[in-house]
């Protein structure tokens, strides 16, 4: 396995959720950054480091999901790294507006772990641990 892996910011506001996707996500070796709201993700923006991708709930606290995204991809440093919208959100037309602020991919709460690590690992070739390319044979 590389001395280093991906590393994924991870911006949802429900604990419970927030603890899950931490929990699948280190579980395959990955670097996770959390945070819980919108001026929390904005700050990581503004001051670095960029993760390899960005996990992004819509409905967030005091600053929307779209406001994050849309800043994010006003950034130099930050304006190529995918970011997977991850929402209760199912409606055409919040895809159709996630997808047109910049959104790589999209998925739907409630969310299939394995589903979800296949669309991070398909937006990372390069960077995804070794360790996962064996963790879908059980």
């Amino acid at each position: 396995m590389p001395n280093t892996s991906a590393s994924i910011l991870v911006v949802e506001d429900d604990a419970f959720t927030l603890a899950l996707l931490r929990f699948v996500l280190e579980r395959q070796g990955l670097q996770v950054q959390t945070v819980a709201d919108g001026p929390a993700a904005l700050a990581c923006i503004a001051q670095g480091p960029v993760p390899d991708a960005v996990l992004l709930d819509l409905l967030l606290p005091q600053v929307s999901g779209l406001a994050v995204l849309e800043r994010l991809r006003q950034s130099p440093a930050w304006a190529q790294t995918p970011v997977v919208v991850l929402s209760a959100l199912d409606a055409g037309s919040d895809l159709a507006q996630a997808f047109a602020a910049g959104a790589s991919d999209y998925v739907t709460k409630p969310f299939n772990p394995e589903e979800l690590l296949a669309r991070l690992q398909r937006l990372l070739p390069n960077t995804w641990p070794t360790l996962v390319a064996g963790a879908s044979a059980a």
